[in-house]
């Protein structure tokens, strides 16, 4: 679970969907990995700046964001106040190296 998962309401968590590494995201098709790695950097983005960036009609684009929240990769986000929802990236923290005591 991440730090987000917590604050939302329980019926927007996907606690049943392991959260994901960025070597998947490298596996995923080109306009998912896209998004993805765009999420990344904007940290979070409503349904038209994913239309947007993808240069696609928002149908398309939602299709893509379900997918991709079904897969863990992304997290649908309801801000009190908004009535459209946003998106941002859900990646698993990323490991700290091992560093040799005896250094």
């Amino acid at each position: 679970m991440s730090v987000f998962d917590s604050s939302q309401p329980e019926q927007h968590r996907r606690d049943d969907v392991p959260e994901r590494t960025m070597a998947e995201v490298l596996a995923l098709p080109h306009e998912a990995r896209t998004i993805v790695t765009w999420l990344v950097r904007q940290r979070e983005a409503g349904l038209s700046e994913v239309a947007a960036l993808l240069e696609q009609d928002e149908a398309t684009a939602q299709t893509l964001l379900t997918d991709l929240v079904a897969q863990g990769f992304v997290q649908e986000v309801l801000n009190e106040g908004e009535g459209q929802p946003r998106y941002r990236v859900r990646l698993a923290a990323r490991r700290g190296r091992q560093v040799p005591l005896d250094l």
